[in-house]
């Protein structure tokens, strides 16, 4: 593997989609992967289920795509110049359907996160139409050691605790959150939640967090935007606008993560066997009942 880069430029894409066509919706994607690649930056990140739109319904049967799928070509040509997280419907081999987190680079799929946690209550019927991966590793890039979680996945903390434990130093979230509640500080309850989840993710993994929500109105549902990318101390690198589609470009340096890890030694003192023993007596419990 090449020498791992110290500081990384990524591209952070809050899209809007039309939703169930993936040819308009990858004609969007080019355009801002050509402008990623003109501003010089190493990755560029869209929302999750980015080619496809997220109330799809039944229709995931139509949008869905193998991994082989042709579509993938430009993608894979342009990744020779930019790393590219994109979210998409996947179809295995088994004719199972996943919400997917694809990264392709130099040429070629590198590596798909599985949206393990799969939210079906409220507005959430995910659990109707995907199934549920299994799985958090962390992969290498060129570019570092990194890990992916889709949405709710970044609700359930020991999800990123699993990625940071297994090296990885940037954690990319793809969402589609939409805005729900009534805050008290002018905007819905659940973007103060989540952007309290941000921080509170990367500060108690020394990491960075990469976050990217997409925009727009789907069947009544309205998805707030506000991408940012945080640092290790929990501070805000940069900062996208609510409800408006945008792109930003951050520069990270892996510096800060070495400094924050020395400082805080969170992830070395953690007591991995303590944690096994106690979730596997608290499984054997509930199997119990």
């Amino acid at each position: 593997m090449a020498e791992i880069k110290q500081k990384i430029r990524i591209a952070t894409v809050q899209v809007g989609n039309v939703l169930a066509n993936v040819e308009k919706n990858l004609n969007k994607h080019y355009e801002y992967i050509e402008k990623a690649i003109a501003d010089g930056a190493d990755v560029v990140v869209f929302p999750e289920l980015s080619i496809t739109g997220y109330s799809l319904k039944d229709a995931v049967y139509d949008v869905a795509l193998t991994i082989d799928d042709r579509r993938f070509d430009r993608l894979k040509e342009l990744s020779k110049k930019v790393s590219i997280l994109i979210g998409a419907v996947e179809l295995n081999e088994r004719f199972e359907i996943y919400n997917s987190a694809l990264w392709f680079e130099d040429g070629r799929l590198l590596t798909r996160h599985r949206k393990v946690y799969l939210p079906t209550y409220g507005l959430f019927e995910e659990k109707r139409y995907f199934s549920a991966g299994n799985r958090f590793r962390a992969f290498d890039s060129k570019l570092g050691r990194f890990g992916l979680l889709i949405c709710e996945d970044m609700w359930h903390p020991t999800s990123g605790i699993i990625l940071a434990q297994d090296g990885a130093s940037v954690i990319f979230v793809m969402s589609a959150g939409i805005a729900r509640g009534i805050g008290g500080d002018d905007k819905p309850q659940n973007i103060r939640i989540w952007e309290t989840l941000n921080v509170a993710l990367a500060v108690s993994t020394t990491s960075f967090i990469v976050f990217v929500n997409r925009v727009g109105v789907e069947d009544g549902l309205m998805f707030w935007g506000g991408s940012e990318v945080i640092d290790p101390h929990g501070d805000r690198i940069t900062k996208t606008e609510y409800f408006q589609e945008g792109y930003h470009l951050a520069e990270i340096d892996l510096l800060k993560l070495k400094h924050a890890r020395i400082n805080t030694t969170l992830l070395s003192d953690e007591k991995l066997n303590v944690l096994i023993e106690e979730f596997d007596r608290i499984e054997k419990q509930r199997r119990e009942y």
